[in-house]
């Protein structure tokens, strides 16, 4: 991934940089799979 490598650069700890986007993504993920499951059930139920 770039960005721990773009954090270093900037002077900031990789740790602290990564945490907080991999939840984002993770929630992110979780989010559009919820939804496509969702679209497929009620298309599925017409």
């Amino acid at each position: 991934s770039l960005i721990p490598l773009l954090a270093n650069r900037l002077k900031i700890d990789p740790a602290l940089v990564s945490a907080p986007l991999i939840t984002t993504l993770v929630d992110a993920s979780g989010l559009a799979i919820y939804l496509l499951i969702a679209r497929q059930l009620l298309d599925a139920l017409k």
